[in-house]
């Protein structure tokens, strides 16, 4: 597949000199790495060249352009489309902004699979004109590849629960906390002192690759603060971030937290968009250190319930919140090895949290079928239906898009981080169109329901074979058994 690189990825990726080795630049390298093992092509636009070109080190610029010439220059790239000009407007000749609407123009205009950015307001940008899920962050753009060409180990196994004080504290990762905080030793201290809950995702060599530390406060509401929370630059792309939220998520519902919290440094702008991306909202005030605040709700209103579109309810309070009221319900029925794959977590015998990929413990996922329908919607229940041996419904899901497509690269593109699906997989499928469906993993029922109550309650008539529509009779108790109530 084709990636383009904004130069705030060329750059880190090809320091001059010591000193201009940034933080993103062993997670630059590690992508690099991917995309030389799978084969893929890494380009630059010739407006990225110009731009970098107006550097007034005579020096530097001179031995950036000795460097950039590893890389393929995107030929004949496209002009601006007037979609993107009509959203975005018309920016100043030569600007930068000029340069960010030439690269979502390559994206647009198919020149490129890809772009691969840190820019938060070209990524924003790429939202704007409908181009989110090719516009990628540098630990997106490594999980897409090792999603899609699996040349890579498989990661490890997922987390565990364990208290402060079982960290190792001469562990590698907590060395940019003791970078951007002061007395960071003496916090850790205390909340080992103090027995505070954390999750840790363990390497295989066993050092930590990810971990999370909460501390309970009462500030009018039972609020849980997310004191510290990190993923090593050597396992970005596998989703555990999303895995240690999931954790959190799981400790608010058992515990009956209301709030949520987090303080986070603008600069790492990743972590700032996976909170966003599950209900966080940013505060107008910051911390004294500078860090941006953000906090999420789980409590809602009578108000909001009744106003809230669905998706959009879902991510503000969810993830275990669902407005079923008036919602489509469809039933999607999945064969039992790719159940296991997407939903781990309802294995018998198995651990909560334990899952062997990380696309299996995240929130959000990816299903691909060839079925007929194509009346799902953002909103949408989806109920997954396991066929052939256990034939029931346990896991329950909200969709966020969908893409009909007969072009294996589309689809690939559409849910390359999200997917269980190899780029091969996808290629077979694609002997027909293909359905693919984003959603999010919104919760799994206590208890199985099996095909002879789906039929009972009037839910279907018959096993499905493909995506059917819940029938009128059954919609009312489906809804009062997996909706949220205020």
């Amino acid at each position: 597949m084709k990636f383009l690189f904004d130069t705030n990825i060329l750059i880190p990726a090809e320091p001059t000199s010591h000193a201009y080795v940034e933080r993103s630049t062993s997670i630059a390298v590690v992508l690099l790495g991917s995309l030389e093992e799978g084969a893929h092509q890494v380009y630059v636009h010739p407006a990225s060249i110009n731009e970098l070109a107006k550097d007034k080190n005579a020096d530097r610029r001179e031995l950036r352009r000795i460097l950039l010439a590893a890389y393929l220059l995107l030929p004949a790239p496209p002009g601006v489309s007037p979609g993107i000009s009509a959203t975005l407007g018309t920016p100043a000749p030569g600007s930068h902004d000029e340069v960010d609407q030439l690269l979502l123009a390559a994206v647009d205009g198919d020149a490129v699979d890809f772009l691969v950015t840190e820019d938060r307001d070209l990524l924003k940008a790429a939202v704007r004109v409908g181009l989110s899920h090719r516009a990628l962050s540098l630990a997106d753009a490594i999980g897409a590849v090792r999603r899609l060409f699996p040349t890579t180990p498989l990661p490890p196994p997922a987390v565990q629960r364990i208290l402060a004080h079982e960290l190792d504290d001469s562990d590698a990762i907590f060395s940019s906390f003791r970078h951007d905080y002061p007395g960071f030793d003496k916090w850790l201290q205390k909340c080992r002192r103090e027995h505070r809950p954390a999750w840790v995702i363990r390497a295989p060599d066993g050092s930590i690759a990810a971990f999370c530390i909460v501390k309970h406060e009462d500030l009018g509401q039972k609020t849980l603060k997310i004191c510290s929370f990190k993923v090593s630059d050597r396992y970005r792309g596998y989703s555990f971030g999303e895995l240690l939220l999931k954790s959190v998520f799981s400790y608010v519902l058992a515990n009956g937290y209301t709030v949520s919290y987090v303080t986070v440094f603008e600069k790492y702008a990743d972590l700032v968009r996976l909170f966003e991306a599950f209900g966080f909202e940013k505060l107008a005030t910051a911390t004294n250190y500078g860090e941006s605040i953000l906090t999420k709700s789980f409590a809602f209103s009578s108000k909001e319930f009744d106003t809230v579109p669905h998706l959009e309810f879902h991510v503000r309070f969810g993830p275990f919140h669902v407005k079923a009221l008036a919602a489509d319900c469809l039933i999607v029925p999945i064969r039992p090895q790719y159940h296991e794959l997407l939903f781990p977590d309802v294995q018998e015998q198995q651990d909560l949290l334990a899952g062997q990929q990380a696309f299996g413990n995240s929130i959000r996922k990816a299903y691909l079928c060839n079925a007929a329908i194509r009346q799902v919607r953002p909103g949408s229940i989806l109920l997954f239906y396991r066929s052939i041996d256990y034939h029931s419904i346990q896991c329950v899901g909200i969709a966020e898009g969908i893409l009909v497509s007969s072009r294996p690269a589309e689809v690939a593109r559409f849910v390359g981080r999200r997917t269980v699906y190899t780029f091969n997989d996808i290629q077979r499928m694609c002997a027909r169109p293909v359905l693919a469906i984003l959603f999010r993993h919104a919760k799994t029922l206590t208890r199985p329901l099996p095909l002879k109550e789906l039929i009972s309650r009037g839910l279907i008539t018959v096993p499905p074979r493909s995506i059917v529509r819940a029938r009128p009779e059954g919609r009312e108790w489906i809804r009062d058994l997996v909706g949220s109530r205020p």
